[in-house]
């Protein structure tokens, strides 16, 4: 803007005035000019104090002065903030006291499974989820074998005003084989000093990851458009009991599940892929894409695996499924101590859970905020509805420890392309697997006249084992040993 002073000077020069006006016209002349410049002076402070403020504020970070500051808003939820949460040491926190012996190896139905559960419950409960369980409460009861166990269940509602009755579920079964005096569900070994099955990697170690889901999302603030749901299943070791029990009594219908995650042994083998299960069993490959970005996001070393069986299955996933619910199912792999009383807190690998956590919530968070829901894929099956089984008899059972060949290991073996095979890594005292002269290092091949597939390799084992194994009859196991194929019976006797 141009000055205002020399403006009005020179106007006032250029006006003629009569002589006896012109001293009248110069006084009045000087008055205007001290009353503009008097003015001009006032506005120029204001707005030099303006300016100043502003520069004050900007250097505050506030718009506001401090006398009339208003109360900051709460921070916008954050995946990274989130993800700080998941710890080494909070994972430890949870690990030590899950496979400690004062929870006696928290076999489903005894009091080291109860405290096992109270400990999940106060854990939801400190990290702000809502209790999804009977009446109100954090637990879903149910009856195993004459004893009362529990599931505990916590939720984070949905954003979406449309959405939010479908749910997402973050599961790992919490129970585990117990003691010498508890009923047994697939202990092995225990011939030394030690008694106590603690289950460290079987699974508190998958429930460790859970726990710690709850608490990130919790102060990260974090939400999907779906309803998040947080399962600790007990029963697991009993024939899935839990997870079954809750898939017959869901939190909303079963057709309202978009997605099920199952984390069970996911604390061994860290220089090795994790294997996930299931990634296609959602219609276009969206659990596979939700999968590859989490993976790739945290540096997960991972395995993905196609196949889907709809009946049967090792883990708590498999509930699920039965039920045409998509899901991943997280697995490190097996090891000697599978089973033993030598499965100790401080051989889990805590930097590799951590990845897994943090895996687990961008698949959590990419498909609770789909646009559609997740449609199943999968091989169809005998149609079965399941009940509720106080006396659930536990699945049937090789009785080995066994770890599936990779494409080198089976490329190795000269197998066919798609052939694969189950190494095995120890044999149950009194098992089918013993009966039938079954060594550690055999690699199976066949079971009743089935070629293993490469790909799914367990899987199908256990689906053989459902539909082709019957008390009381032999079946044909084929394994490789040393080089050479060698034929086997086994027989089940219940």
């Amino acid at each position: 803007m141009r000055p205002i002073r020399p403006l009005l000077l020179a106007l006032a020069l250029l006006v003629p005035l009569p002589a006896s006006a012109r001293q009248d016209s110069a006084d009045r002349a000087a008055e205007i000019l001290k009353r503009i410049d008097a003015t001009i002076q006032e506005e120029s402070a204001k707005s030099r104090q303006a300016i100043l403020e502003l520069v004050r504020q900007e250097l505050r970070g506030s718009e506001t002065p401090p006398q009339a500051a208003a109360k900051p808003p709460a921070a916008a939820p954050s995946t990274e903030k989130a993800k700080a949460v998941l710890t080494v040491e909070l994972l430890k926190k949870h690990a030590y006291f899950l496979a400690s012996d004062d929870l006696e190896g928290r076999c489903a139905g005894y009091p080291g499974c109860d405290k096992a559960a109270a400990y999940i419950a106060e854990s939801f409960k400190k990290s702000g989820l809502k209790p999804g369980g009977d009446a109100g409460g954090w637990f879903q009861k149910f009856r195993l074998m004459g004893k009362d166990t529990q599931n505990v269940i916590g939720m984070i509602d949905g954003s979406d005003p449309e959405l939010k009755g479908e749910v997402v579920v973050i599961g790992a079964h919490y129970d585990h084989v117990g003691t010498l005096e508890t009923r047994d569900f697939g202990r092995m070994g225990g011939k030394g000093d030690d008694t106590i099955w603690n289950g460290a990697d079987d699974n508190a170690s998958g429930t460790t990851c859970v726990m710690a889901l709850a608490q990130a999302f919790g102060q990260g603030g974090l939400s999907a458009r779906r309803t998040i749901v947080f399962i600790c299943f007990s029963g697991e070791e009993a024939g899935l009991v839990g997870s079954r029990y809750y898939t017959n009594h869901p939190l909303v219908g079963i057709d309202k599940h978009a997605f099920m995650l199952n984390l069970d042994m996911v604390g061994r083998n860290p220089t090795k892929p994790m294997e996930i299960h299931g990634v296609g069993s959602g219609d276009g490959g969206v659990i596979r894409k939700a999968v590859e970005h989490a993976a790739a996001a945290s540096g997960l070393k991972a395995k993905l695996n196609e196949a889907v069986t709809l009946v049967g299955g090792d883990s708590d996933h498999s509930s699920f499924a039965d039920k045409r619910v998509p899901y991943a199912f997280f697995f490190s792999g097996f090891h000697a101590d599978y089973h033993r009383p030598s499965d100790h807190a401080d051989k889990l690998a805590y930097d590799n859970m951590v990845k897994v956590a943090a895996t687990a919530m961008d698949i959590l968070l990419e498909i609770g905020n789909l646009d559609e829901k997740p449609k199943f894929t999968g091989r169809k099956g005998p149609s079965l509805n399941l009940p509720d089984l106080e006396s659930a008899t536990p699945p049937r059972r090789l009785g080995v420890t066994v770890q599936e060949l990779d494409d080198n290991d089976c490329d190795g073996l000269k197998l066919p392309a798609d052939q694969g095979g189950l190494r095995v890594d120890a044999v149950q005292t009194g098992s089918a697997a013993e009966g039938a002269g079954l060594k550690v290092g055999d690699v199976v091949l066949s079971l009743a006249g089935a070629t293993l597939p490469r790909g799914g390799t367990r899987e199908e084992l256990r689906r053989l084992l459902t539909e082709k194994v019957s008390p009381g009859k032999e079946v044909v196991l084929v394994v490789l040993r040393k080089s050479e194929r060698i034929t086997l019976k086994a027989k089940w006797s219940e």
